[in-house]
């Protein structure tokens, strides 16, 4: 059943603002396009899979339609020195005694295991250590598509309602504690008011940094020009008629 939706109004600012004080006054302007391709050759630029780079893309623009910095967010992933781990799965509680835990593959994780024994259900979920908490929103949102339920995740001071691709904190801004791991916990609310979603929270904007960083990382998937590929690039013949 759907939830009520109480006409409150959207939320007003967008996620990650804080962010982006640090941040030059001018800014790059993408399209979600752009931002999945641009986070999609970063993320495979940094060593990830290809299946995760894809991932990471599309987790980068999901966060960006809902009003989060999507590309900042995983540019913190992708930057973080330790190696992040991926989780044991157990019913209730999901961990590594290696290692913090890594959102992306937490939460690719966390989606492929909705209406399982061992996912969130309506006992208690909890991931144990995830860093940087808000790349695990965007699966989140797929396992409240799959249950057809609001899914909530808090930690720490924070705490986010997914629901029909929308993000709804409990505050703003909602910070995203890149600087050491948290504890994640899960819990569906199928009685949950949320306010109406607003249609024009969208953030398309990338600080210089960032798109600089992200634009680096991915130049190393593109190919180094050669003198063969030189010969070989342009028309063979005139194209006058």
């Amino acid at each position: 059943m759907m939830p009520a939706i109480e006409p409150t109004g959207g939320l007003s600012a967008a996620c990650g603002a804080s962010d982006a004080g640090a941040q030059s006054a001018a800014q790059v302007r993408l399209s979600l396009s752009e931002i999945n391709a641009l986070c999609f050759k970063a993320a495979r630029g940094s060593g990830l899979s290809w299946g995760e780079a894809e991932e990471a893309g599309w987790a980068s623009a999901w966060l960006s339609r809902a009003g989060f910095a999507g590309p900042r967010i995983l540019l913190q992933r992708l930057q973080h020195a330790s190696r992040l781990e991926y989780p044991q799965i157990a019913a209730g509680r999901w961990r590594s005694p290696e290692g913090p835990l890594c959102p992306l593959r937490s939460g690719m994780a966390l989606a492929d295991h909705a209406g399982l024994a061992d996912g969130p259900g309506d006992a208690a979920f909890c991931m144990e250590a995830v860093c940087h908490p808000l790349l695990v929103l965007p699966f989140a949102a797929r396992v409240a598509r799959h249950r057809v339920q609001p899914l909530r995740i808090g930690w720490t001071g924070a705490g986010v309602t997914v629901w029909a691709d929308q993000a709804f904190p409990d505050a703003e801004p909602v910070r995203d504690h890149a600087e050491k791991p948290v504890d994640l916990g899960l819990e569906f609310a199928p009685g949950l008011r949320l306010r109406a979603p607003d249609l024009f929270r969208t953030t398309g904007s990338v600080g210089p940094d960032d798109w600089a960083a992200l634009s680096a990382l991915s130049m190393r998937v593109t190919v180094p020009p050669s003198e063969l590929s030189r010969a070989g690039a342009g028309a063979t013949r005139g194209d006058n008629d």
